[in-house]
């Protein structure tokens, strides 16, 4: 009887019972909501995600006396991407692609290493 038992447990291992009680199906993520909800919920995401319902957000926007800061010229100048007036453009100290005094081509139009660190206008590009 001991040998038949090892036997078994050796083929079947020893917490198969266990195992099959807790294989439920599980998947990742929330649980799921009943049929119904579900269906509401898929409805309302389609509307969310429409463009309708971006231009209705929009015309609420415009017309909310709330929000009139946003209409404030200094919001509306397009300054994306841009920098303040102290940081200006570096001015190049040669013309063309090669350096006169390194000889370098294809390098940078100021000596980078000129302050201590590679910077330019107080700014580190690299490092």
């Amino acid at each position: 009887m001991r040998l038949v038992l090892r036997n078994i447990l050796r083929v079947r291992g020893p917490n198969v019972g266990a195992r099959r009680l807790l294989n439920v199906d599980r998947t990742p993520g929330p649980p799921r909501l009943p049929k119904e909800d579900q269906e509401e919920f898929e409805r309302l995401q389609k509307i969310a995600q429409s463009q309708d319902a971006i231009d209705e957000y929009n015309r609420k926007l415009e017309n909310d006396p709330t929000k009139e800061s946003l209409k404030s010229s200094i919001l509306t100048k397009n300054d994306i991407g841009s920098f303040s007036p102290e940081f200006s453009k570096t001015i190049p100290e040669f013309e063309g692609e090669r350096n006169p005094v390194t000889g370098e081509i294809g390098g940078p139009k100021q000596d980078p290493l000129r302050h201590g660190d590679y910077s330019f206008n107080g700014r580190v590009t690299d490092f």
